[in-house]
């Protein structure tokens, strides 16, 4: 039978296996927990400050131009939170000539803080089709506001967007053709 040693270095038991003291198992798996815990709530903080952003203007037509999209929209204050409604349009000549299809295209909007931190955010996810088809792309949500939600508000968009020069095979194969992956969002502190 092996003797428990308080050391922290691990023993042998009968088996010839190495065994670690309970101490040091607890203390492992207490270090792994904050690991974790830390690294999640840095996954929790993102910021739009790098984005192009404007106060929140009830019932006032408002734009904001992005590198591949241009967003025109209105705010609709409602009773403990606001909505955001417009459309999203592709900014004339982004794409090259021969991008003449959306494989992805995902529009986030976001509700910020005057410092540019994110309060709430909505993605929209758009089906394939061929660019020029899309007209403009229809948005609208409800940002529920929380109590500490004081202060001036801004709103902010993103995008994630693949434009390839074929439409996408049924199969799922790579036909081959060029693709350009572009988009602008959030970043994570």
């Amino acid at each position: 039978m092996p003797v428990h040693s308080p050391s922290l270095f691990p023993f042998r038991n009968d088996a010839g296996r190495a065994e670690r003291p309970v101490g040091y198992r607890i203390l492992a798996a207490l270090v792994m927990l904050l690991a974790c815990t830390s690294l999640l709530a840095g996954c929790g903080k993102q910021t739009v400050g790098h984005l192009a952003r404007a106060q929140l203007q009830p019932d006032t037509p408002q734009a904001i131009s992005m590198q591949y999209l241009r967003f025109t929209y209105r705010v609709v204050p409602l009773r403990e939170s606001v909505g955001v409604r417009g459309q999203a349009s592709l900014a004339p000549g982004a794409l090259p000539a021969w991008a003449t299809w959306y494989e992805q295209l995902t529009v986030m909007v976001y509700l910020s803080d005057a410092s540019g931190r994110v309060l709430d955010t909505e993605e929209y996810d758009y089906l394939p089709r061929a660019v020029g088809d899309e007209g403009s792309l229809p948005f609208e949500t409800r940002f529920y506001l929380a109590p500490d939600d004081q202060g001036p508000l801004y709103v902010s968009f993103g995008y994630r967007m693949v434009a390839t020069e074929h439409a996408p095979n049924p199969d799922g194969t790579d036909d081959g053709g060029r693709s350009l992956i572009v988009g602008e969002g959030a970043l994570d502190n």
